[in-house]
């Protein structure tokens, strides 16, 4: 953040939450808050609550929530740093020139520095590209092989590494950067000796853009034969593989609620010069909650996962599906059938093929029952129960009731098994993967509602008792029993960040809470977070339903580990992680309150 919590604190403290959204709405007391028309949205009986005393406001209407510093920013269409300095002109406060202000200041300017760098490195290669050299030659007559046009080079930018060791090198402190910073942006290290050398040589490089077209990195593929065929830029200030995907810019720029998920930089190109401007690729890496988060800032409501056509590309598709369902998005995969990836496919069978492919895709649902269907015979009566057995697990993971109900139809039509015996071997799956949480009072929201829900809830609730408990966080924190990297990371990671940092003898205030979130969306998840009620009537239910809530958390969380690509004794160290939570049990002294 821009400044550091005690400035923030100093400017909430003077601006009253109250004060400030009376300017707006007319506000009437009503019992411990007072309620006017929220105006965020049309409506004719007031919504909107605001707690003088917590200083926080939610619309029980359209869910907008926060401290009065989110207030601002939705209201006026300011970010976070034009709502504090607004607040603080309000209330006559002249922001200092702190020292964790000139810190974040010094990182801003290290990240623009490296995006210069990055600017003048894709000009350099884009140029060599076009210089006529012997080595421009082949990776022209490489591209012109590959079918990719000379707008769509231009377009993604490519260009071409020589095989200078320091070409870059010297090209960038000609132009008076130092090599510690050049290093910093990725695109030299030094050798043994001390020497500085160039990252990329001999390829043909591809520009990483962020979705504002800012050059963040790089991509490189080789030209003749080694390895690695393909080399990303390291992880920079400026550039995470894990957030960010190649193409987000363009797909951006296309303004589709509907994204096409491939692997690679050829595919991504020869998606887009086939007309599709909605597509993206990952860097090398998993698809994480922080892409589908990606995703959803560029307003994507659906996405399509096409990858390979392989062993390793339907493993990628089936790992991609938890995070990008679970941020929200709604999950369909094609693969492609005869060709090994989307590239060589429209290659073959050109655009309007490809266009058909996307509109055959299968919802995620269909996909994973699709590949479990395999591994059985169905005509076999043993081996087609087992098949519905599993086929139901996968059911009983979905929410919706609708939906369940049209895949158990489904799964009848070629099992032969009534739909309603699916449906009761489902519920009775749902019964037992929620029974624990759905008999907790602090999750009888979930009920109904799938596991993820329920540990949503778990990481919500546990989190709302710590930062108003100074028992519970000490209980927990001394216990290191519960870490940052088990909540899913975003808002709930970092409010448990939060709360270990501030272990002491009072509760956590909600707006100093919410401040530390700079976007709407988060302020108004942290709000919702700190706003909820104590679920538990007495000290004895409260210390079994946090030790329960651990549970829940620590479990999802082994589990999404246990689902990755694991030898087998990572595997069984996992697995007897989880049988060990059973006996996990934390004591916390509520007595004092």
């Amino acid at each position: 953040m821009m400044y550091p919590p005690e400035v923030i604190g100093e400017v909430l403290a003077l601006n009253d939450i109250v004060e400030v959204i009376s300017r707006y709405v007319d506000l009437k007391k009503s019992g411990g808050s007072v309620k006017g028309l929220c105006p965020f949205h049309n409506e004719k009986t007031p919504s909107l609550s605001v707690s003088a005393d917590k200083q926080v406001y939610h619309c029980f209407g359209c869910g907008a929530g926060g401290n009065v510093i989110t207030f601002v920013m939705q209201i006026e269409n300011y970010d976070f740093a034009e709502a504090l300095k607004w607040l603080a002109d309000r209330a006559r406060y002249t922001l200092p020139q702190a020292a964790d202000v000139e810190a974040s200041r010094r990182r801003l300017a290290e990240k623009e520095r490296i995006a210069e760098l990055n600017k003048l490195a894709a000009r350099f290669y884009y140029e060599n590209l076009k210089s006529g050299s012997a080595l421009a030659k082949t990776a022209e007559r490489f591209l012109d092989m590959r079918g990719v046009s000379q707008a769509m080079r231009l377009k993604f930018g490519l260009g071409l590494a020589t095989s200078a060791w320091d070409g870059l090198h010297g090209h960038l402190t000609k132009l008076g950067y130092q090599p510690d910073i050049i290093a910093r942006a990725g695109l030299i290290s030094a050798n043994k000796t001390g020497s500085w050398h160039d990252r990329f040589r001999e390829r043909i490089i591809f520009p990483i853009l962020d979705i504002n077209g800012s050059v963040i990195g790089f991509g490189g593929r080789i030209l003749d034969a080694g390895e690695p065929k393909y080399l990303n830029s390291p992880e920079t200030p400026l550039f995470e593989k894990g957030r960010n995907l190649y193409g987000a810019s363009f797909a951006r720029k296309a303004k589709s609620k509907h994204i096409i998920i491939v692997e690679g930089y050829m595919d991504v190109i020869s998606v887009c010069q086939a007309g599709f401007a909605n597509v993206v690729g990952v860097l090398g890496t998993a698809l994480t909650e922080n892409h589908a988060r990606l995703l959803k800032k560029m307003n994507c409501e659906s996405a399509v996962l096409l990858m390979d056509s392989d062993e390793a590309g339907t493993k990628a598709a089936l790992r991609a599906i938890p995070p990008l369902t679970d941020g929200g998005l709604a999950v369909r995969v094609a693969q492609t059938a005869d060709a090994k990836d989307p590239d060589e496919f429209i290659k073959k069978h050109g655009g309007e093929a490809f266009a058909a492919m996307l509109r055959d895709s299968q919802s995620h649902v269909t996909f994973r029952i699709s590949l479990l269907q395999k591994k059985y015979d169905i005509a076999d009566t043993e081996q087609r129960v087992a098949f519905t057995k599993e086929a139901s697990e996968i059911l009983a993971q979905q929410g919706g009731a609708i939906e369940t109900d049209a895949y158990a139809k489904e799964i009848s039509d070629f099992t032969g098994i009534s739909p309603e015996a699916i449906m009761t071997e489902v519920r009775q799956k749902k019964d037992a993967q929620t029974r624990t949480l759905a008999d907790r009072p602090h999750l009888r929201r979930a009920k109904g509602g799938g596991d993820e829900k329920g540990l949503l809830d778990a990481r919500k609730t546990i989190l709302s008792l710590m930062a108003g408990s100074p028992a519970i966080a000490a209980a927990v924190a001394e216990s290191k029993s519960l870490s940052p990297n088990e909540m899913g990371g975003g808002v709930c990671a970092e409010i448990l960040r939060h709360t270990f940092e501030n272990v002491s003898g009072k509760p956590l205030e909600t707006a100093d809470v919410i401040s530390r979130f700079e976007t709407v969306e988060e302020q108004s998840q942290a709000a919702e977070i700190m706003r909820r009620d104590m679920p538990f009537e007495n000290a004895a239910a409260t210390e079994k339903g946090v030790n329960e809530m651990i549970r829940v958390i620590k479990r999802a969380h082994l589990n999404k580990l246990l689902a990755g690509d694991l030898e087998i004794k990572a595997a069984n160290a996992l697995l007897g992680e989880i049988i060990k939570l059973d006996k996990l049990h934390i004591k916390i002294n509520l007595s004092g309150g």
